[in-house]
């Protein structure tokens, strides 16, 4: 069974205490870093510290302490664990106030690699004060690579010291970093190992390592308190990804693109699965443009994959909307005719493509609108966003103008446009404007918050920027204040993200729901 632990980061005691107690309810293990605490001497505060912390916790508990000092000499720690291990075992006695070699829930965490006096400390304490010997978890970090054939070394080398738990976390630098490291329970005895992928590429560990059969996997307590890159919250883990009931038969879809983490697709989609009753989980999967053929390869394609998941499809965003057509077994012919997609279907052995953003773009346009046949409408970008607006402006007719950075040889040949260079924007006249690059998106890196000058705005009588987060953009602000027209991308996320569910499980989506929730995340 799935267990989650909690790693409480606070930097004062009574504050660590105050979350025990928040979590208490929901969380399967509450790790303590007490490494953290800037208001007490752990030398001359264990007792203290450690009756209170049994006291207040009705979980088990995990004492973590990892000094920022390397260990002086080498295996001491792994070595000092075997004793203590050795130690535990080997207590006999009828006294009933000896130990006896009993053994407590609670657990503490050793690195092999960091000086362990303090955790030392602060486990025979415990000892000394519970008359029990708590479990032990010896552990490796490295926050810089993963290396299969070195982390399987130094696995070997734990595992001779017979600890209860070993945990091996890495830093994930592509998504197949998570194939190394689950590979790493495959050779392992079934709940004796915790393996973690650090990183925002290693998340899909955090979320599926206990279905392979680690041990349990680690959350925080918010986004701002993690006790390790890409650690997911403890509410988003229970809440969102509902991580107690994944299981081999879950049906897997994710958002695919780089950057993902703005995304409120997860949010809406997995709010729909539960509404329409489906053991179906919805991710948002990090997968840089290099990587998009390897991660289609062995994440995605049945005949291939070496992720042990029932992946059954995907949204596809920026940058990859162009790309994921070259490994697509099947195109519908209206995301051929774009030369985009924006939605995957995994149809028995076969990958097939679909494009959502055209009704998705043009219902909301035309409900504010009007009638688009003869309007002038100047499009910032020429990717695959563009490519969908574009097309659904074709067939109602209007007359288009595209503004691209990077544009394909055969863009304008292909739809029948004029395709300027992008700087050429600020000195359109249009009764349109549609932004459809990801410029003032959220977390987006740019040289310039809006896409266009900020004095070329009023030649134009409505502003459409497909960007959704946030609600209102730095160019949708702009234009408001010139008292221009606005229209967000909202709407339009969701019209598309509701036929992308209607190809994915044959069902019509919870619209109103979908807004709903997206609505609660933007507005706060």
């Amino acid at each position: 069974m799935t267990k989650v632990a909690v790693s409480i980061t606070e930097k004062s005691w009574i504050d660590q205490l105050t979350a025990i107690k928040k979590v208490d309810h929901q969380a399967d293990f509450i790790e303590l870093r007490l490494d953290y605490l800037e208001d007490v001497d752990l030398k001359i505060d264990a007792d203290t510290i450690l009756l209170q912390a049994v006291e207040t916790s009705s979980r088990p508990l995990i004492f973590t302490y990892r000094s920022n000092l390397a260990e002086p000499f080498p295996n001491r720690t792994a070595q000092n664990i075997g004793r203590l291990l050795s130690m535990r075992s080997d207590v006999k006695s009828d006294n009933p106030e000896s130990l006896s070699g009993v053994l407590a829930e609670d657990f503490f965490d050793f690195d092999h690699s960091s000086d362990s006096t303090v955790a030392l400390h602060l486990y025979l304490t415990y000892v000394r004060i519970f008359k029990k010997y708590p479990k032990i978890i010896l552990s490796h970090h490295d926050f810089q690579v993963c290396n299969r054939q070195e982390l399987e070394k130094i696995y070997s080398r734990l595992q001779v010291f017979t600890p209860d738990i070993i945990k091996i976390a890495a830093t994930a630098n592509c998504q197949k970093d998570n194939l190394t490291m689950l590979g790493l329970l495959k050779g392992s005895q079934t709940g004796r190992l915790i393996v973690i992928a650090m990183g925002e590429q290693g998340k899909i560990s955090r979320l599926f390592a206990p279905m392979c059969g680690s041990f349990l996997t680690f959350s925080s307590l918010s986004v701002d308190k993690q006790a390790a890159p890409g650690q997911m919250t403890l509410d988003d883990m229970f809440e969102l990804y509902k991580i107690k009931s994944i299981h081999r038969d879950t049906n897997i879809y994710a958002l695919l693109g780089f950057p993902v983490s703005h995304s409120l697709s997860p949010h809406i989609h997995n709010a729909a699965f539960v509404a329409r009753g489906l053991n179906s989980r919805y991710l948002p999967v990090s997968v840089a443009s290099d990587e998009l053929a390897d991660f289609v390869r062995l994440f995605i394609k049945p005949s291939t994959k070496e992720m042990e998941w029932n992946y059954k499809g995907a949204s596809i965003t920026v940058p990859h909307k162009v790309a994921i057509t070259k490994l697509l077994d099947y195109i519908d012919p209206e995301a051929a005719k774009i030369g985009a997609v924006n939605t995957l279907v995994v149809d028995g052995d076969k990958l097939c493509g679909y494009n959502s953003d055209i009704s998705g773009a043009m219902h909301p346009l035309e409900k504010v609108f009007g009638q688009l046949q003869d309007a002038k409408v100047a499009v910032l970008g020429a990717g695959g966003a563009a490519r969908a607006v574009v097309t659904g402006l074709i067939a109602r007719r209007a007359y288009i103008t595209v503004f691209g950075r990077n544009i394909d040889q055969d863009f304008e040949k292909k739809f029948g446009v004029k395709v300027l260079p992008f700087e050429q924007a600020a000195k359109a006249t249009a009764d349109i404007l549609i932004n459809t690059t990801p410029i003032g998106m959220k977390n987006w890196q740019s040289d310039q918050p809006v896409p266009i000058a900020s004095r070329s705005i009023k030649n134009f009588k409505l502003v459409y920027d497909l960007v959704y987060n946030p609600l209102e953009t730095a160019l949708l602000k702009e234009a408001r204040q010139a008292g221009i027209g606005i229209l967000g991308g909202l709407d339009m996320f969701i019209a598309q993200a509701a036929e992308q569910f209607r190809l994915w499980t044959g069902q019509d989506a919870p619209s109103e729901l979908m807004y709903e929730v997206a609505m609660q995340i933007l507005s706060n």
